[in-house]
């Protein structure tokens, strides 16, 4: 049986843990094992581990299925265990694994569990509102709230960590299963502690059956806090057992945790990865990230791989952002043909190499841009929210001005520790109210001289009130116009002498999405005019436009300058992809980024900007293979130059991966550096002085 436990501690985010293993970079391979696997050949499987470039080991532990001989009677062995010679997978793949120096990680799943175990303990299991279990495959889920996660959970730690020095723990499905793997929705959980936290929680209210109900957004709250006052609890209790023993999990772990992975059935967004790296790293620096990329295309098809072009994305967005990655494959190592694994190798090997590089990068963005919270997906404008976004995310890609993202619920923590203080410009696409906190960090963000970017309501409560002292708003008035009665809408910048006769000057911007009217300042300048809709059918009555008195845009200076665009400009670009809407944005912004790199490359590439102690660090990263759904094979690219404005040279570039020489000269002041072709990356280092 297990030992006795240490008391658990007061739940709170661990302690100091800045020695552990996960704060150098490392990288991952995870095999996800069948109960098949118990056999397996762990020498094998580490030789095709070290040749690809890992240094890490995932494995399948305990949970669903017990890869050891566990003792506890709520776990399962996997059968095939008895055809194992020492009858012990996990013991043998940890001693074999730490000879050759590589490190282990277990993986655990308590979301399931056998039909036995579910008989025995009823109360440990999801209860849908019709009141019935969730079951899959013979498997029963069980809820997060309940002992078995709660309690259980640890039982099993102890019993692993008596028994083996593993380097760490992953739990897999670390949630509130609302749906099974074949995606069909079972409700939130009614079960009894359910019923009580969130009646706690909500001072009364019912739990709701879903995201039709009133209730469901403060649900995602109440089940957020569950998850991460259990997530604490379990790393608090790991800290206490095996200080050396990292926790991959969500917020409140040692090492947070993402999935990079190309579900069929959803829009591909083309830098979901980047994305979501740079929201974390932007932020909680202190704290390591581990991207598991997954070589198979989905759930139901696990032993189909990815393209490699495609899966190569997830490494190398990852790396760039300063995440470290993880390839997660089905089986032991060679049993399923996985075709993106020789591929993406070069990847794993190139970060191996320049490790000493990657334990020092940081962004050194100076524009930032704001991402929505996530935990209100189910809040109404919360889809268009994320299109504007993704809209201004683009544009800032395709014409290379390095950005960060930045978490919106984080912007409080960030402003406490004085890290908005190296961006010049703040974008904040129609985020709706903020917040008081979000609010007053972003007021003093522009009394301390930043610029600050706002789209449609960004800053604007449902109410039509102003959060921003900043803003060049007093109030809105009414309500924003949205879809058709935008319809045929534009603005323009430009002055429209023949504007009564019918005849227009460029440029003329569509508008789509919303646009809110609002009382602005006395000290104001405006910016352009609307021009309202008029009729767009037939064609013989698409005439009729005036110039209104409502301005594309208003911009009020004083320490930092506030632009406000009271309209979704993201959205328009996402959805007409005209370069004339994007450079429309660009070229209001360009005046306060605060931008030292320029690039001269197709729209392609992504750049991506950090730093180390001594040198700037780009990224170049080819996508000109993106498809609808994926990323095909990219096309060679020459002629690319990178600028730095102001800047002299120290030393020569170094091209890191290719190990080409970079042309060199200064004009005007500033630095020009001819590339090389691009192949899929390159990552340059560049010393610069000025």
């Amino acid at each position: 049986m297990p030992p006795d436990r240490e008391a658990t501690p007061a739940v709170e985010v661990p302690g100091d843990r800045s020695g552990g293993w996960w704060r150098r970079p490392f990288s991952v391979f995870q095999t996800n094992l069948q109960e098949i696997d118990a056999t397996m050949d762990v020498e094998t499987a580490l030789d095709a581990i070290e040749a690809y470039g890992a240094d890490t080991w995932l494995i399948n532990t305990g949970g669903i299925a017990s890869f050891y001989p566990t003792e506890l009677p709520f776990q399962t062995r996997s059968p095939f265990l008895a055809d194992r010679p020492s009858g012990d997978l996990i013991g043998d793949a940890v001693a074999a694994a730490h000879r050759r120096g590589i490190r282990v990680l277990s993986r655990l799943d308590f979301s399931k569990v056998s039909a036995r175990i579910a008989g025995e303990h009823p109360d440990w299991l999801f209860v849908s509102p019709t009141g019935r279990p969730q079951v899959y495959n013979t498997l029963f889920s069980t809820c997060p709230s309940a002992d078995y996660y709660q309690q259980r959970s640890l039982e099993i730690l102890d019993e692993i960590i008596g028994r083996y020095p593993v380097d760490g723990f992953f739990f897999n499905w670390f949630g509130f299963s609302e749906r099974d793997y074949s995606r069909v929705y079972h409700g939130v959980c009614h079960c009894r502690k359910c019923q009580e936290g969130f009646s706690a929680f909500s001072s009364g209210q019912e739990l709701p059956d879903g995201p039709q109900s009133p209730a469901y957004p403060e649900w995602l709250q109440f089940s957020s806090q569950v998850i991460r006052t259990l997530t604490a609890k379990i790393a608090n209790h790991i800290m206490m057992r095996r200080p050396d023993a990292g926790l991959v999990l969500g917020r409140g772990a040692p090492i947070v945790y993402h999935e990079a992975n190309n579900a069929f059935g959803r829009e591909l967004w083309h830098h979901n990865t980047a994305e979501w790296v740079s929201a974390h790293v932007t932020a909680m620096p202190e704290i390591a990230l581990m991207v598991n990329s997954v070589s198979f295309v989905d759930m139901p098809y696990r032993m189909a791989g990815e393209q490699p072009e495609h899966f190569a994305q997830y490494l190398l967005q990852a790396i760039a952002r300063g995440g470290n990655p993880s390839t997660y494959i089905m089986g032991a190592p060679g049993r399923i043909p996985y075709a993106n694994l020789a591929p993406s190798s070069p990847i794993t090997k190139f970060r191996q190499k320049h490790r000493d590089l990657y334990a020092r990068l940081k962004p050194a963005s100076t524009i930032a841009l704001v991402r929505p919270d996530r935990l209100r997906s189910a809040s109404p404008g919360f889809t268009e929210t994320v299109e504007e976004f993704r809209g201004l995310y683009k544009a800032l890609q395709e014409k290379h001005l390095p950005f960060d993202v930045l978490a919106v619920e984080l912007i409080g923590k960030m402003a406490q520790e004085g890290a908005l203080g190296r961006y010049s410009l703040i974008i904040l696409p129609d985020l709706g109210a903020l917040g008081r906190q979000t609010a007053e960090a972003l007021d003093a963000f522009v009394q301390n001289g930043g610029n600050l970017v706002l789209t449609g309501g960004s800053g604007v409560t449902d109410d039509g009130g102003i959060e921003l002292a900043a803003s060049p708003a007093l109030m809105r008035i009414g309500v924003p116009k949205s879809g058709d009665e935008l319809w045929s809408t534009y603005v323009t910048d430009d002055e429209q002498p023949e504007i009564g006769n019918y005849r227009y000057a460029s440029s003329i911007i569509p508008v789509y999405g919303s646009y809110a009217r609002f009382v602005w300042k006395p000290a104001v300048e405006k910016v352009g005019r609307l021009l309202p809709q008029a009729p767009f059918g037939p064609p013989e009555k698409c005439y009729g436009h005036t110039a209104g008195d409502d301005p594309d845009l208003v911009r009020i200076a004083g320490r930092g300058t506030v632009v406000q665009i009271p309209w979704t400009i993201g959205r328009t670009y996402r959805e007409f992809g005209t370069t004339e809407v994007r450079d429309h944005f660009l070229d209001a912004v360009a005046p306060l980024t605060g931008q030292r790199l320029f690039a001269d490359l197709p729209e392609q590439v992504e750049l991506i900007l950090g730093r180390d102690d001594e040198h700037l660090v780009v990224h170049l990263i080819n996508q000109s293979g993106a498809r609808r759904k994926s990323f095909g094979p990219h096309l060679t690219i020459a002629g690319g130059r990178l600028r730095l404005k102001g800047a002299r040279m120290s030393r020569e570039p170094e091209l890191l991966l290719s190990g080409e020489a970079a042309m060199i000269r200064e004009a005007n002041g500033d630095l020009l550096i001819d590339l090389p072709p691009l192949e899929l990356f390159e990552v340059i280092r560049i010393k610069v002085d000025g």
